[in-house]
């Protein structure tokens, strides 16, 4: 489950949105050591690009657990989940844990229903 901010202690670190208003990003702090980051719109070969720059630059030592949530992305691509997976060998490199909420997003669900479950877990 995607952990939801408190109000008074959650911090937004950063905040994206492409050029054509299809892709939006935001990174929330919703407690020390966690970071979320929560997408919506499409993702495709153009916004994956900004999608693995956001995960590389926070999966890591940085926190101990990413949250990604794509619950609100219409479209995704392969190269979209090229960067959930790149971001996932980030992962297990720093020991960190990476979730992947895919619940709301039938477009996520559809193209992870063609992978193996040890390739890339999420929680739906």
């Amino acid at each position: 489950m995607v952990p939801e901010p408190r109000p008074a202690d959650h911090a937004l670190t950063a905040a994206w949105v492409d050029a054509h208003g299809q892709c939006t990003i935001h990174v929330l702090q919703p407690r020390p050591g966690t970071v979320l980051v929560r997408v919506a719109g499409e993702i495709d070969l153009a916004t994956a690009r900004k999608l693995d720059e956001v995960l590389q630059a926070h999966v890591g030592p940085a926190a101990d657990e990413v949250v990604v949530d794509l619950g609100a992305v219409t479209f995704f691509s392969v190269a979209g989940l090229n960067s959930l997976l790149r971001a996932r060998l980030l992962a297990d490199t720093a020991a960190a844990r990476l979730t992947i909420e895919t619940e709301g997003s039938r477009a996520v669900r559809r193209l992870f229903a063609l992978l193996p479950s040890e390739n890339l877990s999420s929680t739906r």
